[in-house]
């Protein structure tokens, strides 16, 4: 009889750790990356607008820039169409910039920008299969932006909740309905 109590205690603990546990999962699920589509009545085209960048910047915040990640719909699956980088006070215009992703293994990956000579701080950056699967699966430590103009650089270390930015982008995202005509 004592057996059964002590069987039956036993089986009470674990459901209710197997409880604790499920609801701990649930309450750190992030939340998904909103992607914006919107169809453009006059044209007939149709974009994949992300809702979010990541802003990185210099401790005092007197230069920085931003990466937003690029969609596009291929048959019937949402997939990546590169990178698009606004830099502040990074050199002075942009071209041939490079981008360096060091991961939490300390792999890495280097991107070069395809657009043209500008001096509005943009910069374009198309990813191919590997560095997409590198962004999409892993965790990152630290970017670097390199002004392939005029070689200046800033370093950003990403914050622990920024790690998996680029993962959740790629892997836990919701496409949302918005009006491209307004």
């Amino acid at each position: 009889m004592k057996t059964n109590n002590l069987i039956k205690k036993m089986k009470k603990t674990i459901i209710s750790a197997f409880a604790l546990l499920s609801i701990s999962a649930f309450s750190q699920t992030k939340k998904p990356f909103i992607i914006q589509h919107c169809k453009d009545n006059m044209t007939d085209k149709e974009y994949y607008l992300s809702s979010k960048k990541l802003v990185c910047a210099n401790a005092e915040k007197t230069k920085g820039f931003t990466i937003t990640p690029n969609f596009k719909k291929v048959d019937d699956d949402i997939s990546d169409n590169g990178l698009i980088l606004l830099n502040v006070r990074i050199g002075n215009c942009d071209e041939n910039d490079q981008l360096i992703f060091l991961f939490e293994d300390d792999s890495k990956i280097t991107l070069t920008s395809w657009n043209k000579f500008n001096c509005e701080g943009n910069a374009y950056f198309q990813t191919t299969d590997e560095e997409y699967k590198f962004l999409s699966t892993k965790l990152i430590k630290s970017i670097r932006f390199v002004n392939g103009y005029k070689y200046d650089t800033l370093t950003y270390n990403l914050k622990s909740t920024e790690k998996d930015f680029f993962v959740n982008a790629y892997n836990n995202y919701e496409i949302k309905e918005v009006s491209c005509n307004d």
